[in-house]
């Protein structure tokens, strides 16, 4: 903490260099904040409260949270300053002694950075990126700086407010603070599984802070926006006539295999998108004399959930029509060596392209059936032939949410889930 303290006019100052890597922040190289106080202990305790303040946004300004305009500008908040120019460097001209007064509470700037922190390496890049523009609009949005300032009202106007906003706020209204947006018309306002999402998200952080004991309750308890449509109804499944159109029309999986095989494994198998598109050809092995495909997050791979990874029993339809003899014509480590991967979505971007377009033009015009209606397409058709929901939800890599089966209970043995899987019929 010493090294934060300089000493000027027999007063003494919070001093912070600028990182060298956000020179956009600030036009000065460091920050100087007087501390009011010529005793040396005082500074030592106001230098404790205010440093994480500082700290904390030049790490959102490196995850991307926040760009270097609204960090100069947060800077120049927590100096007390009004005017975004004003010199960061410069000290008061006076400065009146005066005992230090202790933040009550952190922020909530301080806190999402505490909380990034201790949950970033179990986040994906996309999901860092997606979660950097959701801490932004939240931030933007609440009217209040402090976690002890967050009330079940102020959570209530927080939810009010997101279900007015458009989505894609930033993109489509750049410069544009929250108050000009809402006066705009004819926006459509962002779904309610994105506000859910950011209250969802907002609440994670109450959660924390009740946690680290910097409150006592969770202000957003209950407060999700009610769905219009059940779940199932979000996103359709495909038809049997939506299916055989499909399987009609994939092209030859000669020039372009991918383009053949992911909808047909998607279709057989219920896995995702991107879990199909980040296959290795070591992925396809056999276990307990049963082939099936490996879903892990070995290498570059990165799945949605702990429960994503596990074994899926390949098909006997797919194995019918070549797919384990397109395996064996493989000499590179990954499956589909045609798609390349992006960051922060994985290999699946091109060929989600490619199917969206295939799609409408050959299958339907829908806009609620999509290649994840192929999952629901699976888990219909299962769950209409009666199969236990455990065994399906294990297939489709979801939560047991059974606490007898969820804990205690082993996976399915590669068999089981086999004899389950080959019950799948389309009638192609």
């Amino acid at each position: 903490m010493a090294n934060y303290l300089r000493l000027r006019n027999q007063n003494y100052y919070l001093r912070i260099r600028i990182p060298a890597d956000l020179p956009g922040i600030s036009t000065s190289p460091e920050i100087l904040k007087s501390l009011r106080t010529r005793d040396r202990k005082s500074a030592r305790l106001s230098a404790a409260s205010l440093l994480p303040q500082f700290l904390g946004v030049f790490t959102l300004t490196r995850c991307g949270f926040i760009t270097p305009d609204q960090a100069s500008e947060r800077l120049c908040s927590l100096l007390g300053r009004q005017q975004k120019t004003a010199s960061i460097a410069t000290p008061p001209t006076e400065s009146k002694p005066l005992e230090p007064k202790v933040a009550p509470s952190p922020t909530i700037a301080h806190i999402i950075n505490e909380y990034v922190n201790d949950n970033k390496s179990a986040w994906t890049g996309k999901t860092l990126l997606e979660y950097g523009s959701y801490w932004r609009l939240l931030q933007d949005v609440l009217e209040v700086e402090t976690v002890a300032e967050v009330t079940r009202e102020e959570v209530r106007k927080l939810r009010d407010t997101l279900c007015r906003l458009p989505a894609n706020l930033y993109k489509k209204h750049p410069g544009k603070s929250i108050k000009e947006v809402l006066a705009l018309e004819g926006s459509t306002p962002m779904s309610t599984t994105t506000v859910n999402k950011l209250l969802t998200l907002f609440g994670s952080l109450m959660i924390h802070c009740v946690k680290e004991g910097y409150r006592r309750d969770n202000p957003t308890e209950g407060l999700k926006v009610k769905q219009k449509k059940r779940a199932d109804e979000e996103r359709k499944a495909y038809t049997r006539e939506d299916l055989k159109k499909m399987a009609g029309a994939l092209p030859s999986p000669a020039a372009k295999p991918e383009r053949y095989w992911v909808p047909m494994v998607g279709m057989y198998s219920g896995m995702r998108l991107g879990e199909i598109c980040g296959l290795h050809v070591s992925d396809v092995k056999p276990v307990d004399g049963v082939w099936c495909f490996d879903v892990n997050e070995e290498g570059d791979k990165r799945l949605k959930t702990l429960a994503s990874t596990r074994l899926v029993p390949i098909h006997p339809q797919l194995i019918a029509k070549g797919f384990l003899a397109y395996v064996e014509t493989r000499r590179s480590a990954r499956l589909w060596p045609s798609l390349f991967r992006r960051d922060t979505d994985g290999y699946c971007p091109a060929l989600g392209n490619w199917y969206g377009r295939f799609n409408r033009k050959h299958v339907t015009d829908d806009p609620l059936k999509t290649f994840h209606s192929l999952r629901h397409s699976f888990a219909d058709t299962l769950k209409q032939l009666g199969c236990q929901e455990s065994l399906i939800s294990e297939l489709m890599g979801h939560t047991n949410s059974s606490i007898t089966t969820g804990r205690y209970g082993k996976r399915y043995q590669a068999k089981v889930l086999f004899e389950v899987l080959s019950r799948l019929d389309y009638g192609l």
